[in-house]
């Protein structure tokens, strides 16, 4: 049975996927919108609300299953529908359009990880050590200190957000990695290469599953591991 530490983190994984996952679709709808295609938007992909997202699969029962298996958390939203002929410039405008939700992720993390020092200082020494304890994934022991869920929190919105930027800029179609390389590369090679869209979501299963892939993950995060290390001592 999950104790109430369990409960909580797990809990809040799924909520930070879940905020992700809506800031990138909603950043895809609204660079849209002002570049000139105003599909996704009147859909009400714009908006903020997780609902007008949601993917079953990648926003449900992924984040869910990696919880429950002790992987890091990440997922998917529904794809942010764009009509390339209602843009000026067709290819730069649909660059930039797949380019922002990948931003918009990067900017949540970068945010989070400033906040973070920022919290420990305003709550105290337990919270700082209780982020000590979060950055080796001793959450256990960090459950019971002061600051925890506030420390773990922050620390939960850079992983799963510095992931969402690493896992979209996959370059194989349909990640938003794959867009941007189909636009780059001569255009007679486009069509055969647009082919593995078909692969995609067993590929984005593959990375959120696969044991060998672990490894992978947390190197990919050590850059971000590093600096909030750096900053919560700075604060010291």
């Amino acid at each position: 049975m999950m104790d109430a530490t369990q409960l909580f983190t797990g809990g809040m994984q799924i909520l930070v996927v879940l905020l992700g996952v809506t800031v990138h679709e909603s950043a895809h709808a609204f660079a849209a919108r002002r570049l000139g295609d105003p599909t996704a938007a009147m859909l009400g992909r714009a908006s903020l609300n997780p609902l007008r997202h949601l993917d079953p699969i990648g926003t449900v029962l992924v984040p869910v299953l990696l919880v429950i298996a002790g992987l890091p958390a990440f997922g998917w939203g529904r794809p942010t529908p764009v009509l390339l002929h209602n843009f000026s410039r067709p290819r730069r405008d649909d660059m930039l359009v797949t380019a922002a939700g990948v931003c918009a992720n990067a900017f949540l993390a970068v945010a989070a990880t400033c906040l973070l020092p920022l919290a420990v200082a305003a709550l105290g020494p337990q919270a700082r050590q209780a982020g000590d304890l979060v950055l080796i994934r001793q959450v256990q022991q960090a459950g019971a200190l002061a600051g925890f869920p506030v420390v773990f929190t922050l620390v939960q919105v850079v992983y799963v957000n510095a992931l969402l930027v690493c896992f979209n800029l996959i370059p194989v179609p349909p990640f938003d990695g794959g867009q941007l390389v189909l636009h780059l590369m001569p255009a007679d090679w486009a069509p055969a290469y647009s082919g593995l869209r078909r692969f995609g979501f067993g590929l984005g299963l593959f990375v959120a599953f696969a044991g060998m892939a672990l490894q992978i993950v947390y190197l990919l995060l050590l850059p971000f591991t590093l600096v909030m290390n750096l900053l919560l001592h700075l604060t010291g």
